[in-house]
């Protein structure tokens, strides 16, 4: 039997289309009774604008991606596509070749700061595969440089892979009353490599009452960087100059947040993927219901992603 995942039309909040639905509809009933013709379109127009606009894409989105799961596989048509991602417009694999699952920030955040190790060698813009023989081949990288950054303990250290960190410190700082200048120094110190870990902080932190809930979100936040494997993200299907490039465009962030947010299925080696690029566009209990599902077809996949990303994907 097949179970087929559609994007959500509406929110999963339904609240958000129904209560301006019903005020929409009944001011326009009193602009019939009282005659108005203003009364009676201008609420018509608001909810042809919002949320009419929000439904009609997502109706779109809708019509344009199916998941289907399959008894031995999953299968992705995403005919709508991305313009940073562009994966083929199908997508399959088989549940126990499933050996990694991620957001797939994580890809890109790693493979830019490894772009930017590598800034003199001149890779393509459009380059999408990282792996070794291809880089030393087709741009002379040395091997050894390559090899540097895969052992190395913080090689996706980056200004995007730091921010939750730096928010979740800020957040202390201020929770906790910490002074400027103590605040002010362990920035400092933490800029350098040997002290980026959370022990580090976790030593610092230790003279103020900073609840362990805290350090525990703290620490997770750490979870989530520091990652052994590399060899899956090293073959992708993002385009990392357009990603760069668009989130430089105002509102970009906005732009960006989908990409981050779409989830990858990977093999053991990148060779086989599937981007899920609606993934959040599935409702929260069809999202939750796929995770399950593929939990239940293989229990030995890998989650690289902090403990509070996993339990939003599984509760």
């Amino acid at each position: 039997m097949i179970k087929t995942l559609r994007p959500s039309i509406l929110p999963d909040n339904k609240k958000l289309f129904i209560y301006p639905a019903v005020i929409g509809l009944v001011i326009a009933g009193i602009g019939i009774i009282i005659k108005n013709p203003i009364v009676i379109a201008l609420p018509l127009i608001v909810l042809a604008v919002f949320p009419g606009l929000p439904v009609f894409f997502h109706l779109l989105m809708h019509l344009s991606v199916k998941i289907e799961l399959h008894p031995d596989k999953i299968v992705v048509k995403d005919y709508l596509g991305n313009s940073i991602v562009r994966p083929a417009f199908l997508q399959e694999m088989i549940y126990a070749d499933i050996a990694y699952i991620y957001y797939l920030s994580k890809e890109i955040n790693l493979l830019n700061n490894f772009r930017n190790k590598l800034k003199k060698f001149k890779l393509s813009p459009k380059e999408f595969d990282y792996t070794k023989e291809n880089l030393v081949t087709k741009y002379g990288v040395p091997a050894e440089n390559i090899e540097k950054f895969e052992k190395s303990s913080q090689n996706i250290l980056n200004d995007y892979t730091a921010t939750a960190i730096l928010m979740k410190l800020d957040d202390i700082y201020s929770k906790y009353n910490i002074p400027k200048s103590t605040a002010k120094n362990i920035s400092r110190e933490f800029q350098n490599d040997e002290n980026f870990n959370y022990e580090y902080l976790r030593d610092r932190l230790k003279d103020y009452p900073v609840d362990i809930v805290d350090l525990n979100e703290l620490e997770d936040e750490f979870s989530n960087i520091k990652v052994d494997i590399i060899r899956p993200f090293l073959l992708t299907k993002a385009n990392l100059a357009k990603y760069k490039k668009v989130a430089g465009y105002r509102g970009g962030i906005s732009a960006t947040a989908k990409v981050d947010n779409a989830l990858v299925f990977s093999n053991k080696d990148g060779t086989e993927k599937v981007y899920l690029i609606h993934f959040h566009d599935l409702s929260r209990q069809d999202w939750q219901s796929l995770m399950q599902e593929i939990n239940n077809h293989n229990p030995n996949i890998t989650y690289l992603m902090t403990k509070s990303e996993y339990h939003n994907l599984l509760k």
